[in-house]
């Protein structure tokens, strides 16, 4: 889960811009369980946006986590790569 939460991480940072700092990219992909919104609130406070005012960025960032991850929550106890269609053993 940490190495797909990595991938989708970057994705964020290389078409939108949202290139969070190390400590914050680490929590964030070292996390082992999200829900869309919780997470795109996540990269919106690592960036300092003003979530009040991020909403539209709230709903296409948990967008993208759901069109990755097929589902709108991932837990690392259960979590299986989609791609690879196994469980991550880190």
């Amino acid at each position: 889960m940490e190495c797909e939460l990595g991938h989708l991480l970057t994705d964020l940072c290389v078409k939108w811009g949202f290139c969070i700092p190390p400590d914050s990219y680490d929590q964030i992909s070292k996390t082992s369980y999200y829900h869309a919104d919780d997470f795109a609130l996540d990269v919106l406070d690592a960036e300092g946006i003003d979530t009040k005012f991020g909403s539209e960025w709230v709903k296409k960032i948990s967008n993208r986590f759901k069109i990755r991850f097929g589902c709108d929550e991932i837990d690392a106890s259960t979590f299986v790569d989609r791609v690879r269609g196994e469980k991550e053993h880190w």
